[in-house]
Order: structure tokens, then sequence, then C-alpha cells
């Protein structure tokens, strides 16, 4: 991202009113928006106020624990699956989520970096060429080919860094899917949405392909 280097050759901060996209600040708040806030019960979960429209979440509440198929309480947020979809829960409660999948008996993962990998050239950090043929590598062991990936990135490349520095999000560590579908929510339409979340999840749930 030699583009945003260039930006940012300044002493001077850029200010609480900066954007790079002239994003307008409902927009910004948006980009930002929750998962929704998260109870545990004993034999389920309840989230409520999910803020994507094509998730079950955003349909149903309550999840009893014979509709979880896994929860992966390490990732960043913690997720669960239902079915062919994954869930985003809050990140402050990932104690009492391991705590309820050993009670419940419920099976536990821990899902690949794919969305990470994909979204790593949008980070504030420099992108090298051996970063680039180190992630394309490892998203190509996934089923991904390389035009694949550049058509994924380009979708999303304005989004994204609408959604890291529009923000003054300053994001360095790490996206993911969650990001992501934050990000294209305040782009696309309804159907456009409903078709970008579908294939943000068939992505994320990509296992890693064996040699034969």
């Amino acid at each position: 991202m030699e583009f945003i280097k260039r930006l940012f050759k300044t002493n001077k901060k850029p200010s609480d009113s900066w954007t790079m996209f002239s994003t307008s600040k409902s927009e910004v708040k948006e980009l930002l928006v929750s998962t929704g806030q998260l109870t545990i019960g004993d034999d389920f979960l309840k989230i409520e106020n999910y803020p994507f429209e094509p998730s079950i979440a955003f349909r149903q509440n309550i999840f009893k624990t014979n509709q979880i198929d896994d929860i992966d309480f390490k990732s960043y947020p913690p997720t669960f699956r239902v079915g062919n979809e994954i869930i985003f829960l809050t990140s402050e409660k990932k104690v009492e989520l391991e705590e309820f999948a050993t009670k419940n008996n419920i099976k536990t993962v821990e899902r690949s970096w794919i969305w990470d990998w994909i979204l790593e050239p949008f980070l504030d950090t420099e992108y090298t060429t051996e970063t680039d043929q180190r992630l394309t590598k490892l998203l190509g062991s996934y089923g991904l080919t390389n035009n694949q990936v550049k058509s994924l990135r380009a979708e999303v490349e304005t989004q994204m860094l609408k959604y890291n520095f529009d923000t003054m999000l300053w994001e360095w560590g790490g996206f993911n899917a969650l990001d992501v579908l934050r990000a294209i929510r305040t782009k696309y339409k309804k159907d456009e949405y409903e078709d970008f979340y579908r294939r943000v999840m068939e992505i994320a749930l990509l296992t890693k392909k064996t040699d034969e």
C-alpha cells in the first residue's frame, strides 16, 4: 500500500474529522457496528441486535445446544457455527463460552485464517512481495487461485481502506471475516449483500486440500 505511505509522510496527525474517502460520520459509525449482546444460558446462547441481515442470527435470537455445530472460542472474536454459517460473538465472554462448550459437550474447533490472509494488504503495515508469495501459497492450499484472491481484494479494497483509515482504526495486527462483513455492509444493497455474505461464509469454512 505505497500510496498510504505517501499520504502520511508528515509529522502532523490527521484531525478527528479527517477521512481518506470523505466518508460521512454516519457511515463511519455503521462501519464499526457492534455484533450485538450475548447472553449465555445453561443450554442456549442468546444474541440480541445482531447487525447482519442475511444471518440466521438476525431473525433468531436463541440458539439451543442441539443447533450449535461447533464453537471457536480461541478466535477473535469467538464464533459458533450453525450449518454453513459462522455467527460472531462478543469477545468479553470467552471464558464463559469455553465453560458453556465443555458443560454441554459441544465440539470446539480452531478455524483457519483464510479471510485474515485475504485482507492482509489493507492493514496499517508494510505488505511485501515475500508476504504476498507466502499468503498466495497458503490460500492456494485451501483451493483459492491467485486470480480469485485478486478479484476478492479488488472487490473489497475501497471499503476496507475506509474501514481501517476513515474510522481511525489503524489496525495493523489482522482483519477477518467479521471486518469485511462490516466494511461491505454500508456499500451493497440488500440482494448484493446477501450474495456477498454467502460467499464470505463459504470461503471462511473452506478446508485445507490434502495431497493426493
